[in-house]
């Protein structure tokens, strides 16, 4: 019995060993309030930097997206005018025939595609010989600044 005893003294010995270490100095048992504190507003203010990042370069795809947009409506338009020798007066002669257009081949262009990226219809301005296709931006509406034109216009310089 008492050998018994012993060898569960050891093991209780050998268990406390293993589960509480002595490297542990008593003031490093964890973190306190405070730090973890710092260490949430540092990862807060991080991502809140790389949000505003992300967030900027979206609107600058979206801006390409739409120069791209442009240009498949200008191939349309060009098209159009191959075949009917002069550009039509609005973007839904692409779909369908305008009803003077006496060699119209169309649809020349998908319905979806004369929408931009933030939803909003392309304006179109022609004069049967030139053309202009506007889209009206991020705000939605057109003759301000964040139009975006195709062809682009040459901005002043100082601007």
């Amino acid at each position: 019995m008492v050998v018994v005893i012993r060898a569960v003294k050891k093991i209780k010995a050998r268990l406390d060993s293993v589960l509480h270490p002595q490297f542990i100095a008593q003031g490093e048992r964890g973190m306190s309030l405070i730090e973890i504190i710092i260490v949430v507003a540092l990862l807060g203010t991080l991502m809140a930097y790389m949000v505003s990042n992300l967030i900027g370069q979206s609107e600058e795809a979206k801006k390409d997206e739409t120069k791209l947009a442009q240009g498949v409506i200008s191939q349309s338009l060009q098209m159009y005018r191959i075949h009917n020798n002069k550009y039509p007066g609005d973007l839904k002669g692409l779909l369908t025939n305008p009803g003077d257009a006496k060699n119209w081949r169309g649809p020349y262009i998908e319905s979806n595609k004369l929408k931009d990226p933030w939803g909003n219809d392309f304006h179109y301005e022609s004069d049967g010989r030139n053309y202009k296709i506007i889209s009206p931006g991020p705000d939605g509406t057109t003759g301000n600044e964040d139009d975006i034109l195709y062809p682009a216009e040459d901005k002043p310089s100082g601007t």
